[in-house]
């Protein structure tokens, strides 16, 4: 058999873009493999450009479940296509969907499966159970390893980043050191006949990014920051100590590289999502970039930023380069929990400050607020409220419940604290949806007022239409009768 009749199907579930599987794609097809990218579900209608709409849809429950026909379509693809190995990148909301599909596609006998991505490498114990191979941590080195000696019947026991299932024993190696230069990697590969699609109980063959208008992309991995609600603490302390939180750039020239030939091959791109943890590249960088960026990609962008750390100078050079809005992670009003619960610290003044620096450059804001959090009072729950008041407008908001992801140092707390049981931890964490923002008919009153009236600023602040006075009166009268029925009402006719 040659490379090229060895065939490799990645699988990702929800996700267009999946910067990861891209990348694995590109580094096999690169190696001479006939690899293909199936993609469970991409969510074709969630690309809406009306906020309101999916703020609707978000608080509605509305959630494009995978069909019964769609997972048969998705079983056939597999038992037609017959791929010598199946690698399937799983987040935590799409576990059980994969244990669900599974038990099917291990029917082909000869069908190796591989799993890698955030669920495996934070909960390999359990998830060893449900495929022949896993990588923990970055693949690019152990995956076309693996692949290799697979292919040419080399023994691979002993590889880095790799646990094997051998039915009677689990082998897990040891971990590999991270990647350190990034611009030796391929650029992501967009071709037709090299992807499919599952939507709307349709199989289609074609690459579904052609029909995407904007284009995420990475300058550099890493976070400096340690949030007690995420899963990059877990790599810091754990799996690379002293090394997941250095940021390890690209070169300017492999980061354009990308996108020059990324705008040849997807017609239809109007903008640029720069998706690093935090977007603070080395001034001297930024600068190179961002003179080339304007001259032969002049598209308007956007990125994400820890509040405080876009100062007066940065803002204006970047808009100056294109830069139309921001991702700002807020997270709470109150400096309590933002500080004792998150270890984020910043403080209220640093928030509005920041968001001031933007509305003078005419940079949109996308606020991260996080509520249904059993650390925080209803009187700090007011002050994120009070915080939503102070933001310059217009400005829109993502608003989540907190989340108990594997291993994270905020999911510890509440099972340390008996806050929530291991039992009541896993239907929550591996719930079977996507893009539902918060907790719905919440049965503590206080948190549903929250929700409601967090929702209906929601609605406000983007039309510039948020007024204090009003705000203040709804709180008032909660206060006053604990009743959430009033900004129920209030809020009906923005979610029919």
């Amino acid at each position: 058999m040659n490379k090229s009749d060895y065939k490799i199907l990645f699988v990702t579930f929800f996700n267009d873009e999946a910067l990861g599987v891209r990348c694995l794609h590109s580094i096999l097809h690169n190696n001479g493999y006939n690899v293909k990218m199936l993609f469970l579900k991409v969510n074709l209608s969630t690309r809406c450009r009306d906020y309101k709409e999916r703020v609707k849809k978000s608080f509605n429950n509305n959630v494009d479940y995978l069909t019964d026909k769609e997972l048969l379509l998705c079983k056939e693809f597999v038992f037609d296509y017959k791929p010598n190995m199946l690698a399937v990148s799983l987040v935590s909301s799409n576990y059980m969907l994969y244990k669900r599909i599974y038990s099917e596609l291990r029917s082909l006998t000869d069908l190796k499966i591989v799993i890698g991505g955030w669920q495996p490498t934070l909960n390999p114990e359990e998830c060893i159970a449900f495929c022949d191979y896993l990588c923990v941590g970055e693949g690019e080195k152990a995956l076309p390893e693996l692949v290799d000696k697979i292919f040419n019947n080399q023994p691979v026991d002993d590889l880095k980043n790799i646990w094997i299932n051998k039915g009677d024993r689990i082998i897990r190696n040891p971990i590999r050191p991270l990647v350190e230069d990034l611009s030796l990697e391929p650029v992501p590969v967009f071709e037709d006949e090299l992807s499919c699609y599952i939507e709307n109980e349709e199989l289609i063959h074609a690459e579904p990014y052609k029909t995407n208008t904007r284009y995420g992309i990475i300058t550099g991995r890493g976070c400096p920051y340690s949030c007690t609600y995420c899963s990059n603490v877990y790599m810091a302390k754990e799996l690379y100590p002293k090394k997941w939180q250095r940021v390890r750039r690209r070169t300017v020239e492999h980061v354009m590289s990308e996108l020059i030939e990324t705008r040849s091959k997807l017609p239809y791109i109007e903008s640029i999502n720069f998706y690093d943890e935090v977007f603070m590249p080395k001034e001297d960088w930024a600068k190179s970039f961002f003179d080339r960026y304007v001259k032969e990609i002049g598209l308007p962008f956007y990125c994400e930023f820890y509040p405080g750390t876009c100062n007066e100078k940065k803002a204006k050079m970047l808009k100056e380069a294109g830069l139309v809005g921001v991702w700002l992670g807020v997270q709470s009003g109150s400096e309590r929990i933002r500080k004792e619960i998150f270890k984020r610290h910043y403080k209220n003044a640093d928030v509005i400050k920041q968001a001031q620096i933007f509305y003078k450059y005419g940079i949109s804001v996308r606020y991260d607020f996080i509520l249904d959090n059993p650390f925080e009072t209803f009187e700090e729950s007011l002050e994120t409220i009070n915080l939503m008041m102070e933001l310059p407008q217009p400005y829109s908001m993502n608003i989540f419940s907190l989340k108990y992801f594997p291993k994270t140092d905020i999911t510890a707390k509440v099972l340390n604290e008996g806050l929530i049981s291991e039992e009541e931890l896993s239907d929550q964490t591996y719930k079977e949806e996507v893009n539902v923002a918060i907790t719905l008919d919440n049965e503590d009153n206080d948190r549903n007022f929250i929700n409601h009236l967090a929702t209906y600023i929601s609605f406000l602040s983007v039309d510039s239409r948020l007024k204090k006075k009003e705000i203040s009166s709804i709180v008032d009268n909660y206060i006053l009768h604990k009743r959430v029925q009033p900004i129920q009402e209030v809020l009906k006719p923005y979610l029919v």
